[in-house]
């Protein structure tokens, strides 16, 4: 079934599941624990061998890193816009109570973990898998956020108006897809959004369903037209996109430094308004579409060094936005030369729709 209202319900019936699933935990450890009051040990009682105490710490490390790492991969590298936003809050709230719930907990230990050896050896397995696992995406974490600074990046306007949400963007292959490519590297992918934060409307089954689509989209920089696809037809929304012969689809490129060249890729067929040669100074240059390897309507952008699409030749630039108003996390901000990573939400300085 190839439409986005699908996609966002197997997103959400997969994360309702997991918070259910959450909920009865908590339910549960607090009535074994709490209600029928089960006689526990601390940590340090002589009782509790050594590999237990072991068992037990590493559990409580590995909690103590989700319990700090969660609402990161929650709100910066999962998927956040495609499901609704009070289910994301919900998962985010209810991992940490019973996150903090088994903090606790991990500063004793019940009789039945030292009557039992299979208890002990359940413990073992979690702790096995657990600890790595945490200590993998905590490492991770500064990478998603790690972005080259001013003087290595280039400067450019928002290539769009009104409130927008980045779907692939950032430095790291944790929130970016695109920088498993080379010449990709620091791509984006934006899609528009309305004031409640959603991208599309009815089932998102037809193009003119998601909000991007038809949006006019400007140039990003001053520069000279070197490149110019308007005639491929839009693609039909599908999940699984598979247009490799003409990936970018109807495209602009735009060089503004020797060897430097803006790539706007996606657009409606007939709608752009530039010719290769003409030079160009922030101007409109056509709409957003669907066309090429593309599973909805939405705008893609990156800088390389070549004038064509090249993934084995090119190499990706990093580039920051001049200024722009950015929500992260839960705030809105001014921003002066600032990055777009996943789930960023952004508009321009003088829109006082947030």
């Amino acid at each position: 079934m190839n439409s986005i209202n699908f996609l966002s319900t197997i997103y959400t019936v997969f994360v309702s599941v997991i918070i259910v699933f959450i909920l009865i935990m908590i339910v549960y450890r607090i009535y074994s624990v709490f209600i029928r009051n089960r006689p526990r040990k601390g940590i340090l009682h002589s009782e509790i061998g050594i590999h237990v105490k072991l068992l037990k710490i590493g559990f409580g490390i590995s909690i103590l890193l989700i319990i700090l790492i969660a609402p990161i991969y929650a709100y910066i590298a999962a998927f956040e816009f495609i499901i609704p936003s009070l289910l994301n809050h919900a998962l985010v709230f209810v991992t940490l109570c019973l996150a903090a719930l088994e903090l606790y907990l991990s500063l004793s230990v019940s009789e039945k973990l030292l009557q039992k050896k299979f208890k002990k050896t359940v413990l073992s397995v979690v702790v096995i898998f657990v600890l790595p696992s945490s200590i993998y995406m905590t490492v991770f974490v500064p990478a998603i956020f790690e972005f080259p600074n001013e003087e290595e990046s280039y400067l450019i306007e928002l290539p769009v108006h009104g409130t927008w949400v980045a779907g692939q963007a950032g430095g790291s292959e944790v929130t970016n897809n695109h920088n498993i490519v080379k010449a990709q590297q620091y791509a984006i992918d934006i899609v528009k959004v309305n004031k409640k934060g959603r991208f599309y409307k009815d089932d998102g089954r037809e193009c003119n369903e998601v909000f991007s689509f038809g949006e006019p989209v400007y140039s990003p920089v001053d520069g000279i037209v070197v490149a110019v696809i308007d005639t491929l037809p839009n693609s039909e929304i599908t999940l699984t996109p598979s247009d490799s012969l003409n990936p970018a689809g109807n495209h602009v490129a735009i060089e503004f430094e020797s060897d430097r060249y803006v790539f706007l890729a996606h657009f409606e067929p007939y709608t752009i308004s530039v010719n290769k040669g003409d030079s160009i100074t922030g101007e409109f240059i056509g709409n957003v579409g669907n066309s090429g390897n593309t599973s909805w309507p939405h705008l893609h952008m990156h800088i390389q060094d070549l004038p064509m699409i090249d993934n084995r030749n090119a190499t990706g630039y990093p580039f920051r936005f001049d200024e722009m108003k950015r929500k992260r996390w839960l705030l809105w901000g001014k921003i002066k030369k600032g990055y777009l990573i996943r789930n960023d939400y952004f508009t321009e300085f003088k829109d006082n729709n947030q």
